[in-house]
């Protein structure tokens, strides 16, 4: 009889202890299978950003990138747009004042004019025309124009010189200017045009 209720007894704490772990099972609300699957479904799916946060923010930043190019754009053609008009401006203003200054030696012409048709000194008339010259060209010089250094006997230079007659000749050395046809002139050192001239061609030199 005592054996009996032993194993009861045992019999009554197993079943005791199973039902004191389904009592806890179920007032947390998860059985041991859920539980499981909830701890691997964690481990699956991290917490990362918000995937449209992260869209609206490469919108907003494309969309300030785009605004700050139209407004360079702008800025630029606008600015291209003005020193074209400035550079304008500046060659109207520069040929209005070469223009007033070649307006004076035009006046200066008409005054020699009616000044040589009532002169009776030949001499008189030369030295008003020699003034005009030498006006006129100072007016050239004062926009950087300079005549080229050309005189009969001086070496040819084909940088500043053109020669348009060779001229086979023993009296000068060979190479050398033998008469001047037109000047050349220079414009800030730059040839804008050669002198014309004929150039002595040793026939002795030809034979060697």
């Amino acid at each position: 009889m005592k054996i009996f209720n032993k194993e009861k007894n045992s019999n009554n704490k197993e079943d005791t202890q199973t039902g004191a772990e389904d009592s806890e099972a179920q007032n947390s609300g998860y059985s041991a299978e859920e539980a499981s699957e909830s701890g691997e479904n964690l481990k699956q799916s991290p917490v990362e950003p918000s995937q449209k946060s992260a869209e609206a923010a490469c919108r907003e930043e494309n969309e300030i990138l785009k605004d700050q190019l139209f407004r360079l754009a702008a800025d630029f053609d606008n600015f291209r747009k003005r020193v074209v008009r400035q550079m304008e401006e500046n060659r109207k203003s520069v040929t209005e004042q070469v223009l007033l200054d070649f307006v004076e030696v035009t006046d200066n012409f008409d005054r020699a004019l009616k000044s040589a048709r009532t002169a009776e000194d030949m001499q008189s008339i030369i030295d008003g025309i020699e003034h005009l010259s030498k006006q006129f060209f100072s007016i050239l010089e004062k926009y950087g124009l300079e005549r080229i250094k050309c005189e009969k006997g001086s070496e040819f230079d084909p940088h500043k010189h053109e020669a348009v007659q060779h001229i086979e000749t023993s009296d000068v050395p060979d190479n050398t200017i033998v008469d001047v046809y037109r000047p050349g002139y220079t414009l800030d050192s730059k040839v804008v045009r050669p002198a014309m001239v004929s150039v002595a061609s040793n026939p002795d030199n030809a034979e060697k």
